[in-house]
């Protein structure tokens, strides 16, 4: 059975002859490591549970749903068992690294990110973190000039709702299994609501007998000919009727779906229609960046930083156009000015290490990638910046 929650120390008998399976996504480490962790906890693991089963974990890499929408076959066979009386206890991921007192990969679970750390763990494109908030999807946890930071868990379960909905999985049925397993998710709410956010995202689309599409209300979409090089998949970018609607939406909807070119034209059409706003720089210099045309980025984002000075993402995105221009003092100092408004931005530190080591000053270098393994310590960016930190002779200097 079961010993008292470690809470404290890492005690290698502390799930002694516990049997323990996983169900779902794990945020903290990979099946296999947890495996390893339970062996050396002195606990059995176990694919499937059985009335045998000790402890069900659920991982918090996102809601616990198959890719048909329905709650895991883990889930759904911990529920049978419950209901037969089984000892069986079903716990959340941190409970889970409470017992085996991990107590850092505790801490990492609750970290914040910045939207750039979290696309590199979930393997999304910014753009997509950018739209789910824009969507009011998911909600910073805290914003300095402009620079969010977000929880793991919250954009974790945008990700896999936003796949499911994409795989063609009814927001019925994510409901209903949603509301299967509230008692084990606490976080069920809160994914309940980005469902219902996220339905009333998506728009009924209708073809008129001229063959262009509209929404229901007669908002026309625009044909993505009319941008430059032509497409054969469905246009699905809203054309603004005069007088109303908006050039950086219909931008950003196009950065979203990976229409670079048709993006930087309505992001232009933004700028020459409207007030010029940083944001619609900032934006327009992501996407002609994606496109190498890297000075036009460079241009874009001194705009953003000249228009807003505290622009934080503006000063770092500069720095990382100045870099691969070969301009490593430019971008030296956009870094600093970035981390000069938002000391603990780990991604700054990071690229300002690297420019510095490039210009041959190990000694700054060591002092930045330091600085980035407080803020992001257990990232593959960090094991890289381990590695090289051993590397570095303690004479090393500039």
């Amino acid at each position: 059975m079961l010993s008292p929650i470690a809470m404290e120390t890492d005690r290698q008998g502390e799930l002694d002859g516990a049997t323990v399976a996983i169900t779902g996504r794990l945020a903290s480490m990979t099946h296999e490591e947890a495996a390893l962790r339970i062996a050396r906890a002195g606990g059995r693991f176990v694919t499937t549970p059985t009335p045998e089963t000790d402890l069900l974990v659920v991982g918090e890499g996102g809601p616990p749903l198959g890719d048909d929408g329905a709650i895991t076959q883990k889930l759904a066979r911990a529920r049978a068992l419950l209901e037969d009386g089984s000892r069986l206890l079903v716990v959340g991921e941190d409970d889970f690294l409470a017992r085996l007192g991990l107590q850092e990969k505790r801490a990492d679970l609750h970290r914040l990110y910045t939207t750039a750390q979290l696309a590199r763990i979930l393997g999304v494109p910014t753009g997509d973190i950018r739209s789910w908030v824009r969507h009011g999807l998911i909600h910073p946890a805290r914003t300095v000039n402009r620079l969010c930071w977000f929880d793991f868990q919250q954009v974790a379960a945008a990700r896999r709702l936003q796949d499911l909905k994409r795989a063609g999985v009814s927001a019925a049925r994510i409901r209903r299994s949603l509301e299967q397993v509230e008692q084990w998710l606490p976080d069920a709410p809160r994914i309940l609501a980005q469902l219902e956010r996220l339905e009333r995202k998506e728009k009924l689309v209708v073809r008129l007998e001229d063959g262009r599409l509209a929404e229901a209300n007669g908002q026309l979409f625009l044909p993505f000919d009319a941008f430059g090089p032509g497409d054969d998949r469905t246009p699905t970018i809203p054309l603004p009727r005069d007088g109303e609607g908006d050039w950086f939406e219909v931008g950003a909807r196009a950065e979203e779906e990976g229409r670079l070119e048709n993006a930087a034209y309505a992001y232009r059409r933004a700028l020459s229609e409207g007030p010029r706003r940083a944001e619609v720089c900032f934006n327009l210099g992501n996407v002609l960046y994606a496109l190498e045309r890297t000075e036009e980025a460079a241009q874009r984002f001194r705009e953003a930083t000249e228009l807003e000075p505290d622009y934080v993402e503006a000063w770092n995105n500069l720095g990382n156009a100045l870099s691969s221009l070969n301009l490593l003092g430019d971008a030296v100092t956009a870094y600093q000015r970035a981390l000069g408004f938002a000391p603990d931005y780990a991604d700054a530190h990071f690229n300002l290490a690297e420019t510095f080591a490039t210009l041959g000053h190990v000694d700054r270098a060591r002092t930045h990638w330091l600085r980035y393994l407080e803020h992001d310590p257990n990232s593959s960016w960090a094991t890289e910046v381990k590695e090289r930190l051993s590397r570095l002779e303690p004479s090393d200097a500039d």
